[in-house]
């Protein structure tokens, strides 16, 4: 993935940094980590990853991708970026990607937004057994939705569910994002079935207690099988945890289901902002006291009106709680299930489509609506021709150029 950053144009390829490169998730990273390794006690791939960030964009740690005025044949050094699912800085490109494939799919019909969230009292577990606790959240909300649309529609629906991990202030708040069709498609694929009532989906009573059933449920299967166990302490003994499993049966979960979308094209902004969204967005960094080892952030307060409000930081602090959010290796963050699910997207939402032409042809948005805007290849400023990519540049100063495509036409 490349740098949007302007393609410098000396021989050395170097790119002078710019003041505001500070107040970047990269670069507090190589302005702080590196003092801070003994003190943060991070497992070695959370440090590997945080490592990747700090060097995003930094020539001299990545190197260079090179391009080439088809033209004057000048050739342009670009940094390379690191292409890590967790950088701000190189997440915009894969929105766009991911968004413009989504469109294929996106169905004339009223879409839902629920969020499913574990309990503060399950977030030390969860934390400790991502691997598994975050696949079971999945299965958990995306089972209980399946199942409400089988038993009050009569078929499947369309999910979309996006895992989010923080909060405005980075503290550890895993919760389940699902952008739902409003209506189910009959298993013989006849009949739409769009809810009665046009305020909400489901009774959120009703989900939240199907969700904390199934992921309770599975959770003991994960204890009996010892693939999660508890910390250290006093639940490690089986009556305690049968307890403490009682007490979690008893307590009321959070299903909150916001009111549903206006139309298709608020679908796709909505998924653009979320989809690809990861901790920490450098646009919410506000300052960077290297003196005091300080950073101070932007947030919301949510119980608070709302209100935009300055959190700052130690450095160290900072650091430990982006860490709480790099997810584990090869964790897909976001799946789709029902009608959209992979096996399946391509027969029924055609045969949803179908089913719908009348409301296609008035509700399905145009062909620029919520579309992020494309970013501007880059472009030669001698020429003002669109730059080739023709290979990359090691750190140390080796050339690797790519091999042209043969023409086979």
């Amino acid at each position: 993935m490349v740098s949007p950053a302007p393609a410098g144009d000396g021989p050395d390829g170097q790119n002078v940094p710019e003041a505001s490169d500070r107040l970047t998730l990269g670069g507090i990273l190589r302005a702080f980590l590196p003092g801070l390794l003994g003190e943060l006690h991070l497992p070695r791939r959370k440090l590997r990853v945080l490592a990747r960030l700090g060097a995003c964009g930094q020539a001299e740690l990545l190197g260079h991708c090179v391009y080439q005025c088809p033209e004057c044949r000048h050739r342009h050094w670009v940094p390379r970026s690191c292409g890590d699912r967790h950088c701000p800085r190189c997440l915009s490109a894969k929105s766009r990607a991911w968004l413009e494939h989504q469109m294929q799919s996106l169905l004339p019909v009223t879409y839902y937004h629920c969020v499913f969230t574990l309990p503060e009292e399950l977030r030390a577990l969860a934390l400790g057994h991502p691997e598994k606790l975050y696949p079971l959240l999945f299965d958990s909300a995306a089972q209980t939705l399946l199942e409400f649309g089988r038993q009050r529609l009569g078929g499947d629906l369309g999910i979309t569910a996006v895992l989010h991990t923080w909060g405005q202030q980075l503290h550890y708040h895993p919760h389940l994002h699902c952008i739902v069709t409003g209506g189910a498609l009959s298993a013989d694929g006849q009949r739409w079935q769009a809810p009665r009532q046009r305020g909400f989906l489901f009774p959120v009573k009703a989900l939240a207690a199907r969700f904390r059933n199934r992921f309770l449920a599975g959770l003991r299967e994960l204890l009996a099988r010892g693939e999660v166990t508890f910390p250290e302490g006093p639940l490690r003994a089986p009556l305690a945890q049968a307890r403490w499993l009682a007490e979690r049966q008893r307590q009321s979960w959070n299903v909150f289901a916001k009111r549903p979308f206006g139309g298709p094209d608020q679908v796709l902004q909505y998924l653009a902002n979320y989809t690809h969204r990861v901790a920490l967005s450098n646009r919410r960094i506000v300052a960077v006291d290297e003196a005091r080892r300080e950073v101070t952030l932007r947030y919301r307060d949510y119980r608070d009106r709302s209100q935009e409000k300055l959190l700052t930081l130690s450095a160290r602090e900072f650091i430990r709680r982006f860490s709480l959010h790099i997810l584990p290796p090869k964790l897909v963050r976001i799946r789709h299930y029902g009608i959209l699910g992979n096996n399946r997207r391509q027969r029924d939402v055609a045969l949803v489509r179908a089913l719908l032409p009348a409301r296609r042809a008035r509700r399905s948005p145009g062909p620029d609506a919520a579309r992020p805007a494309a970013p501007e290849p880059l472009g030669c400023p001698h020429c003002h021709l669109a730059l080739r990519l023709i290979g990359i540049r090691d750190r140390d100063g080796v050339l690797h150029e790519f091999k042209p495509r043969l023409d086979s036409s």
